[in-house]
């Protein structure tokens, strides 16, 4: 319970002092308008007719104001009375500003200096790094947060660069072109298709991690570091059996440094060699899969200039061919299990 209300108590006060940062940096960051016009008084004259005094430098101007169009009327230079007065109601304004930001930093060390005797009788191990059986270092649970919340940054280019996910999206788009559907389906409805294949194709990694890092880690028979050398041990596995010797020679070469097998390869090394293997696969499943429906494109632009209807857009009758050549083959299923299978027999 002590350590749920420390993280809580933690998190609350980093958030303030990002709110407190932000409100400074966006003040801070106006630009300062040394030519602005600064309004001294305004009359109005009728529904839509104003006369507005402005100061421009040391400059009074009287403009006539109305809903078309600004007339400037008169011209005099400025006194120190009314350059005062101006400069006044700026500083007034930058004080209220200023006293804002300075009332909340307050309030945040008020709270934590004054607070209920209850949370400042805790002891909030803030950043706490405790040394560990063999060698490891075990941190406190808000050091821990903010390294979880920090590593979901990265969590859609792990999803691209080290799963099935860039094969199976990059297929189901080039798909989609070879039938000549620009929009259809849409994006969201092919990448949230990508996404529930790559859950069925990485289910047995996921599980592997789960079974050998997460499960001991929550039963605190290994510390942080050790879960995390364990749960990354499937996940490479994956991805060298994906991974074409020749790519990840060529990275081996570019890193400048030689490893007797594969396993011996560091994650930084084999996740650009991954990558461009699998977009280069799912180059050539989209190679295949363009083969049929070019045949239809060939057959029916030859009927047409057979026909003499060379005015007549050849897509315009292959769309509906391709549709209904595509649903009676079954396409969807043969093409999601053949890139299930292609997972499989790279294993």
């Amino acid at each position: 319970m002590e350590t749920a209300s420390a993280s809580i108590v933690f998190l609350l006060l980093v958030s303030l002092v990002a709110l407190g940062v932000g409100f400074l940096a966006r003040q801070w960051r106006k630009p300062a308008a040394t030519s602005r016009l600064k309004v001294l008084s305004t009359v109005s004259l009728g529904q839509r007719e104003r006369l507005v005094e402005v100061v421009q430098g040391e400059d009074v101007l009287l403009l006539g104001v109305t809903s078309q169009q600004i007339h400037l009327i008169d011209k005099r230079k400025a006194s120190a009375d009314e350059l005062e007065s101006v400069s006044s109601k700026d500083l007034f304004k930058s004080a209220i500003d200023l006293r804002f930001v300075l009332g909340i930093l307050m309030a945040i060390a008020g709270g934590f200096l004054w607070g209920p005797n209850e949370v400042m009788a805790q002891n909030i191990p803030l950043f706490e790094a405790v040394p560990a059986k063999g060698g490891g270092t075990n941190y406190s649970v808000p050091v821990q947060t903010v390294i979880l919340l920090t590593a979901l940054s990265f969590l859609p280019a792990m999803l691209m660069l080290m799963t099935s996910f860039t094969r199976i999206l990059i297929v189901l788009s080039l798909l989609r072109q070879a039938m000549g559907l620009v929009t259809t389906p849409p994006n969201a409805v092919l990448v949230g298709l990508a996404l529930f294949i790559t859950a069925a194709v990485m289910a047995p990694v996921t599980e592997k991690v789960y079974a050998d890092a997460w499960q001991p880690y929550v039963a605190g028979r290994i510390n942080f570091e050790q879960a995390i050398d364990r749960g990354v041990e499937p996940v490479k596995g994956f991805m060298l059996r994906q991974t074409r010797s020749d790519d990840l020679n060529l990275f081996v070469k570019l890193s400048g440094k030689t490893y007797t097998k594969p396993e011996d390869v560091p994650m930084t090394t084999v996740i650009p060699a991954f990558a461009i293997s699998e977009i280069r696969t799912a180059f050539l499943i989209g190679f295949v899969i363009y083969l049929p429906f070019l045949a239809i494109d060939f057959a029916v632009a030859s009927i047409l200039t057979a026909l003499g209807m060379v005015m007549v857009s050849p897509i315009t009758f292959a769309l509906p061919l391709k549709l209904i050549v595509f649903v009676l083959a079954d396409g969807w299923a043969m093409l999601i299990g053949g890139l299930v299978d292609s997972f499989k027999m790279s294993g």
